[in-house]
């Protein structure tokens, strides 16, 4: 599944899954966060972590640059 910068916007829940899980949704590497922004080819995203469940996207965390297609 193909997905578009466009499907993003700030605040988003989101679950991120890498390339070598095959788009199995319940593979062990995915993890979730909220996405904070955009640019014109990623999707930046403040991943959970231990400590903190992300909400807003305005977290003090630093956001990570994702593809678009690895996010549901």
């Amino acid at each position: 599944m193909s997905h578009k910068l466009e499907d993003f916007h700030k605040g988003m829940r989101v679950m991120y899954l890498p390339n070598h899980a095959n788009g199995d949704k319940n593979h062990k590497d995915r993890q979730y966060g909220v996405v904070s922004s955009k640019n014109d080819t990623y999707v930046f995203v403040k991943y959970d972590c231990l400590a903190c469940q992300m909400v807003t996207g305005d977290e003090p965390y630093t956001a990570q640059a994702t593809l678009p297609d690895n996010l549901y």
